[in-house]
């Protein structure tokens, strides 16, 4: 059996088990946002089906699988053994490759390429090349002998914020933990084809990868992504049983690796943190919000604070159907933090990350990664050097300030212009919004 043809077969079963009771539709935190709150729920669950089934669904059905942003807030409401979630990926997928027809695999290339490119460039505007080296997969000669305690399985975009997995790789050593790193376009999950409607490329570079993982042997096979972990969760590895009758696979996202291990961690969470700190919590993976907060509250010094407001998305950029939706709720979850005095705003993932670090020159308090907090009380320590640059008035600071990596890492610098305004422009803040502290 081929990868799509096993997808073809869930899209099949998922048809055939939803009875369009329409509960999932009820509790999703995007209806609103993008105009179908008051839609018969029935009706566009209906139309989501039609779209598994290789029909033109409705026009509601269409737009809220377009906008689906992984909340996961349908997860538990099914009563017929369907995650919701999955229903609406592959009806979204199904739409998308009925849409495209012929021209579904130049698209999945072009959204593929694009994103490469972004990686490779942006990362090395901050990353000498021995430092990129530590952090790309081991060629075979340089596999350690007798294997490693874990793989850490990345993703592509984290390297867009290399500290972050500077920082992740930096506490694994601290406790003893070897590792393999996996990751970067040349380990790709598949999801960028996928969200193409590229079944075919899409399964084949995800069981590329899969099949790197595993031949690696290590003892436990971690992710840091939650793109990558949804992608693995919900569509690959799923067809990947139905494929082999495999099931003894699986991937544990890198904090609740952490959080297990808390007692081997602890002992070296020994510098006082002073910070009053919030979460940008998502709630797509909430395993993953447990443990950072678990292990947050193992630090001495940090006062952890729950802010009153909505929590949408598996990232920020899984909004970006709703810009308006999205900038609502970033601008709410400022004022909230600053209202509640806290020192600091801490993300938990990567592309939240992108997306709000600029805004710390408009807000009371420091917005940093959540790696920051656990490495400052380890005393480990990576320069944010994207936020540097996102902070800079213009692009030609931008580019002035990494000339020299643009030039030992041989980038063209027309090309690096074009890239960083393109993610110089993310995430603005709302018109006339004004961030104070209360």
């Amino acid at each position: 059996m081929e990868f799509t043809d096993a997808v073809d077969q869930t899209m099949h079963d998922l048809a055939s088990a939803c009875v369009a009771c329409g509960k999932c539709f009820s509790v999703c935190p995007m209806t609103d946002a993008i105009g179908i709150g008051d839609a018969d729920p029935q009706a566009v669950t209906k139309g989501a089906v039609d779209l598994l089934a290789g029909g033109e669904g409705t026009p509601e059905a269409r737009l809220w699988a377009h906008a689906c942003s992984s909340s996961g807030l349908c997860s538990d409401v099914c009563d017929y053994g369907i995650d919701p979630k999955m229903l609406v990926r592959f009806a979204n997928y199904g739409q998308v490759r009925r849409a495209a027809g012929p021209a579904v695999r130049r698209n999945a290339m072009t959204s593929f390429r694009a994103m490469a490119k972004t990686v490779r460039v942006v990362s090395r505007l901050q990353l000498p090349q021995d430092t990129i080296d530590r952090l790309q997969p081991p060629r075979a000669e340089e596999a350690p002998p007798g294997g490693t305690d874990v793989v850490l399985y990345t993703g592509c975009n984290i390297h867009k914020t290399p500290h972050i997995l500077v920082l992740c790789l930096d506490v694994l050593e601290r406790m003893g933990t070897s590792y393999t790193v996996i990751g970067g376009p040349s380990a790709c999950c598949g999801i960028n084809q996928f969200r193409a409607g590229d079944g075919e490329t899409s399964g084949r570079a995800g069981l590329s990868t899969l099949s790197q993982i595993k031949d690696v042997q290590a003892g436990a096979n971690l992710s840091w992504c939650p793109s990558c972990q949804s992608q693995f969760d919900e569509i690959l590895l799923p067809n990947y049983q139905r494929m082999t009758q495999d099931d003894s696979f699986a991937l544990l996202p890198f904090f609740e690796y952490l959080e297990q291990n808390l007692d081997r961690l602890r002992p070296h969470l020994a510098k006082p943190v002073n910070k009053v700190v919030a979460l940008n919590e998502r709630p797509g993976l909430p395993g993953v919000t447990r443990a950072v907060k678990a292990i947050l509250s193992a630090i001495p010094g940090v006062e952890l604070v729950e802010l009153d407001v909505p929590r949408v998305g598996l990232m920020s950029n899984y909004l970006t159907v709703t810009p308006r939706f999205k900038d609502e709720l970033r601008e709410q979850e400022f004022r909230a933090a600053a209202a509640a005095g806290v020192t600091t705003l801490a993300t938990v993932f990567h592309a939240c990350h992108r997306e709000l670090c600029h805004f710390e020159g408009d807000v009371s308090f420091e917005i940093i990664n959540v790696m920051e907090i656990i490495g400052e009380s380890m005393g480990l320590q990576a320069d944010d050097i994207y936020k540097r640059l996102k902070m800079m008035p213009d692009i030609e600071r931008m580019v002035d300030e990494c000339a020299g990596l643009i030039e030992a890492n041989g980038l063209d610098r027309d090309e690096v212009r074009d890239i960083l305004l393109a993610d110089q422009l993310a995430a603005k803040p709302v018109q006339g919004a004004v961030i104070e502290n209360a």
